[in-house]
């Protein structure tokens, strides 16, 4: 009966809508809209229970770029990311030959690893801090059963250090409008070696397989002790490689610098690994181990959290949205909107921004906090995304929302679960390549707290 008595409203629900262009609230409803006998009402007044939870899986392989850095955050701990990629051979390395067909001696001059920043970065870069590179010492591989690496993953490398600087960052400069570059002086070991082997005609310079053995990856770590940024760097045929300087040693040209590059390209076998140290943060979110482990907000100071690579995410309850359908004989849904607040004072318009990169998405969920589905706009036929709600007079209370009207018409319409719930992210697809974080406030007895804001149309 719950589904008939809520489909013949529809009828009505579109015609009413269809003569209120504007925004609902700012409308003066006259009887020709409406009879007598029907009540318009806004309810924000839904109990909204939020937890912090932590995906267990999540993909940073196949993007077209690296995350390397570490910083301090008052509510994450030590945030910190590690770069693991697979350098090509570069169509093969192969010295020129002489008239009689035999190689020209070079020597070599300089190895370099040379990558570009990204504007992307979180964290201060006034500050120092250093990269390391060092030598993967096993195959870079995915695991049985799977196709992508996640922010967990790791592999085993050499403590030696191939190269290393210490610097500031310039993520914002450019130089004949390409980002500056950064380039790390490496040991001449390794460039000795491949000079060596060039020398030689060495196939495991012109193959790629031979070369993978022989060179299996690098990884960018950086400074034990750096507080500074996580940064991003560029990858690409001609974005990150090692570049082997050489110069012949006969011939016409023994006074010109010759090279040869080894790219790292935007490859699936490249990802980024993420860790926190959270035990030491006031709210101690390292409790949260298991993907159905569940912290409530109760348990971490009236806050809730979201944090890209790393992988923390907002979960909701709204236990009573069927209590709609006891207003009255028939009812419907104009619009429904999840609200939330920034933390103040969790943020600034230096360090810590509020997210900006990509929107809110929100996905349906349930015990086991697996992202189902998410919630559709079916305007467009695509994830309902956030909007942010920038208040001039008071910034403090800017807001973002999302319109979830088809998910709470759903439940309406199907009934509602114990375990039904929601997952509020950054889009899933795009988290393990994020850096993005914001603190949620959710104190019941706050005007800031987590609201689900209804505008109902009830005809008694």
């Amino acid at each position: 009966m719950k589904k008939i008595k809520y489909f013949a409203f529809l009828t009505f629900l579109a015609f009413f809508s269809s003569c209120n262009s504007d925004v609902f609230e700012e409308h003066e409803i006259g009887e020709n809209l409406i009879d007598k006998s029907t009540e318009v009402l806004l309810i924000d007044t839904f109990t909204v229970d939020s937890y912090t939870v932590k995906l267990d899986s999540i993909v940073t392989s196949g993007g077209s770029s690296a995350r390397v850095g570490q910083y301090q955050d008052d509510f994450f701990g030590k945030v910190r990311s590690e770069f693991y990629g697979i350098l090509d051979y570069g169509g093969g390395f192969e010295l020129k030959k002489d008239i009689e067909d035999a190689i020209i001696p070079v020597e070599f001059d300089s190895l370099v690893f040379i990558t570009y920043f990204d504007k992307n970065f979180y964290g201060d870069t006034l500050k120092e801090q250093s990269i390391s590179i060092h030598r993967v010492t096993e195959e870079i591989d995915f695991a049985d059963g799977t196709a992508s690496f996640f922010g967990h993953n790791e592999f085993d490398y050499d403590d030696k250090v191939l190269g290393e600087l210490t610097f500031k960052a310039r993520p914002y400069r450019t130089k004949n409008e390409r980002p500056y570059n950064l380039r790390i002086p490496m040991g001449d070991e390794l460039g000795q070696k491949i000079i060596s082997m060039a020398m030689e005609a060495n196939d495991t310079l012109s193959e790629s397989k031979k070369w993978k053995r022989f060179f299996e990856g690098i990884v960018l770590k950086p400074g034990e002790d750096d507080d500074a940024a996580m940064l991003t760097f560029k990858t690409g045929d001609t974005l990150m490689k090692m570049r082997v300087y050489y110069s012949n040693l006969e011939g016409e040209n023994t006074d010109v610098v010759l090279y040869h590059d080894f790219p790292v390209k935007s490859d699936p076998f490249n990802f980024s690994n993420y860790t926190s140290d959270k035990s030491s943060t006031p709210q101690d979110l390292g409790r949260i181990v298991e993907r159905t482990d569940e912290l409530s907000s109760e348990l971490t100071d009236n806050l809730a959290f979201v944090q890209g690579g790393v992988g923390f995410i907002t979960k909701i309850k709204i236990p009573f949205i069927e209590n709609l359908n006891t207003l009255g004989l028939t009812g419907g849904i104009l619009k429904a909107e999840l609200v939330f607040y920034p933390m103040d004072g969790s943020y600034d318009s230096k360090l810590f921004k509020l997210p900006n990169s990509a929107p809110f998405n929100i996905y349906k969920t349930n015990a086991d906090n697996m992202a189902l589905e998410a919630v559709i706009n079916p305007t467009i036929n695509g994830p309902v995304a956030s909007n942010y709600n920038y208040n001039y007079d008071n910034p403090d209370e800017s807001f973002y929302s999302l319109d979830i009207t088809s998910y709470v018409n759903e439940i309406l319409m199907q009934g509602q679960e114990y375990d039904d719930a929601l997952l509020l992210s950054f889009p899933l697809e795009g988290l393990g390549n994020s850096m993005e974080r914001i603190v949620i406030e959710n104190d019941p007895k706050s005007d800031f707290r987590i609201r689900l804001k209804t505008t109902y149309v009830v005809q008694k």
